[in-house]
């Protein structure tokens, strides 16, 4: 009798979103398992479909005749069942479909990677070969089986042993490195997950210098698809691995799952800007209470999200004792003042200085001479820069605008605040003996070689240098602050820990034009205050993440028909709808809603099936040209606010 496989399909169709039961023919029996990736055909489509066999069982519940798998992919499983958990849970909890997060767990397959794809070998790792500056007693509590923890990184590089090799690296990578080395010892895997490509080849770095190669499986998004592909293929073999990515790599298989780490958590990179929507943060909060493995988030500041877990016990709290970093303030006024000068030209002398500016171009934004209005851009109204090459650029839609003239008629501008660029061409005239630099996100640089080098980065783009910075300084620290956004003081507290943590072991760090209490605390490195504040303050105000806020964007009749069911729960408050601003002919609205954490699975059901409900066949023109689904639902919105 043939057996039969219970599939779930590969794709974000809504009327995709459930298991169907195929035939198994003779000649797969013996080669499909639960998680093989095979071909099937569905319905009058031409075009054979991914699934996954998450169930097989002797008999069906449909009563028809049942199509055929027509092939397996690869000769073993692809999805582990502790994956598919995962993607079961998230796409109820965020309101999505299980087909979209089986695209992001399982990349498509590519025969060739595949077929030259070997399995590697691994290196016995043998205890008590390694040295760092931590504790064996504290690694080992780390790894404890459902340990929950949160690190304040120490803000310099310490030096980390293994086998003969030492490497000087920052400290929660060398944190990170001592745990995933201890997981491997007892047969265990770690997944490391970095925000950006830089703390990325910092890692990768580290574990190449103390010849670890061998366990690692490189999750980047820089590789090549086919590269990314061996990736997964090697993760997915049952030995443990050190895997290392960005937001992918939170779903990517592991052997024996010893430990998930995450470094500063709070970075925007962790936000997936597609649907489903979710954050890393989500993600691995989930795998975590279903494989019970440790968890250990790590940063250089305190986020209102870790202090919230923090305070209702959910993670607790492992920093470690350590020098706080020398941090002098400047009061409000000069943008590169005395105190500023004075250090810049003092780290010179010995070494690399680093300069944090807010923004990057020659400009961050234009004036009319004549009559001093703000220059905007003609499609979406937003502001007008000149970018590094000279030209004058839109904020918002990244447009050029060349040829652009004031409404008065005046084509001559004067220029307002200066970016990095012209930053770096002032201090690089104030300091000619220094070699400048300039790091944005467009000029990626990683790393600098040591020597008398003056960096002008952006939040975010600075490099590292071996050993730290003599000198950071931290301007436009009132801009950052003034930003329109909920997050901005603890945004602008985490870039400039991460500026100062570049830093070297007695080098100095100035922050220029903050003033009052945030100034003291910061410069007492007091961040478990400085999240208790503002986090207090978003209790009292009822806003993220004392609650959870989401958003559903659609035509106006569809937002109504899902705001009038919303109204039905008492626990959501519901703001709007209201017009947003869009580049399409289409007229879009957006309501926000409230609730409580407890009712997030709850409202995800209901919202799933209003808006299938509400959207049944109808469809809406994306930016890019193509049909998008009529409705957007995040049920995490960090943008509106």
């Amino acid at each position: 009798m043939p057996k039969i496989a219970k599939l779930a399909i590969q794709s974000g169709l809504p009327q995709l979103d459930r298991l169907f039961d195929y035939s198994i023919p003779d000649s797969l029996q013996s080669s499909v398992q639960v998680g093989s990736r095979v071909k099937v055909q569905f319905g009058k489509s031409k075009k054979a479909l991914d699934g996954f066999v998450v169930e097989i069982a002797d008999r069906s519940d449909f009563e028809g005749k049942l199509a055929e798998i027509q092939s397996i992919v690869g000769h073993q499983p692809a999805l582990q069942p502790e994956v598919f958990a995962l993607c079961s849970q998230l796409a109820e909890r965020s309101a999505s479909y299980l087909g979209e997060l089986l695209k992001i767990a399982v990349p498509p397959h590519m025969p060739r990677a595949f077929a030259s794809h070997q399995t590697t070998e691994n290196t016995k790792v043998l205890p008590g070969e390694y040295s760092s500056t931590f504790e064996t007693d504290y690694i080992e509590a780390l790894c404890e089986p459902s340990a929950k923890c949160f690190a304040l990184a120490e803000p310099r590089q310490v030096l980390i042993g293994y086998q003969g090799s030492e490497v000087a690296t920052p400290s929660w990578v060398s944190l990170f490195l001592l745990v995933s080395m201890k997981n491997l010892e007892r047969g265990k895997s770690s997944i490391i997950l970095v925000p950006d490509y830089r703390e990325h080849a910092m890692v990768i770095a580290a574990i190449s210098s103390l010849g670890l190669e061998a366990e690692l499986a490189d999750y980047s998004q820089e590789l090549p698809k086919s590269k990314q592909y061996a990736a997964f293929l090697k993760a997915l073999e049952p030995k443990p691995r050190i895997v290392v990515g960005s937001r992918s790599a939170a779903f990517a298989p592991a052997h024996n799952l010893g430990a998930i780490l995450v470094f500063d958590e709070a970075d925007r990179s962790f936000a997936d800007q597609a649907s489903p929507y979710l954050h890393t943060r989500d993600v691995v909060l989930v795998r975590q209470a279903i494989q019970k493995c440790a968890l250990l988030f790590a940063a250089h500041s305190i986020s209102t999200d870790m202090m919230r877990l923090l305070e209702n016990g959910y993670l607790q709290d492992k920093s470690m004792a350590f020098a706080a970093p020398r941090i002098s303030i400047s009061e409000p006024g000069l943008r590169v003042d005395s105190h500023a000068f004075s250090a810049i030209k003092k780290g010179l002398t010995e070494g690399a200085v680093l300069v944090q500016v807010s923004s990057l171009g020659d400009s961050t934004s234009l004036y009319c001479k004549r009559c001093d209005e703000a220059a905007s851009c003609k499609s979406c109204s937003g502001p007008l820069w000149i970018e590094r090459g000279g030209s004058k650029k839109c904020r918002w839609c990244n447009g050029f605008a060349l040829d652009y003239v004031c409404s008065c008629g005046s084509t001559e501008f004067s220029l307002g605040r200066p970016g990095s660029t012209r930053t770096a061409a002032e201090l690089g005239r104030a300091f000619p003996a220094a070699r400048v630099i300039e790091s944005t996100g467009e000029n990626r640089i990683i790393s600098i070689p040591q020597g008398k080098s003056l960096v002008v980065a952006t939040p975010g783009a600075e490099p590292y240098v071996e050993g730290g910075y003599f000198a950071v300084v931290l301007l436009d620290a009132r801009v950052l602050l003034a930003k329109q956004n909920l997050r901005s003081l603890e945004e602008a507290v985490r870039v400039w820990s991460n500026a100062v943590a570049k830093a070297r072991t007695g080098g100095s760090a100035v922050l220029v034009g903050v003033s009052g209490d945030l100034a003291q605390l910061y410069s007492l490195w007091n961040h478990s205050k400085i999240a208790a504040t503002e986090l207090a303050a978003r209790i009292e105000l009822q806003l993220p993440p004392a609650v959870r806020m989401g958003s559903i964007t659609a035509a106006l009749d569809m937002v109504t028909a899902i705001s009038n069911s919303l109204a039905l729960n008492n626990s959501v408050v519901r703001i709007g709808p209201a017009p947003v601003a869009s580049r399409t002919t289409e007229a879009l609205w957006r309501l926000i809603f409230k609730y409580p954490y407890a009712e997030g699975l709850r409202i995800a059901k209901q919202l799933r099936l209003e808006a299938a409900r509400v959207s049944a066949g109808k469809t809406r023109i994306a930016l890019s040209g193509r049909s998008a689904r009529a409705i957007t639902v995040k049920m995490n919105d960090a943008e509106v606010v």
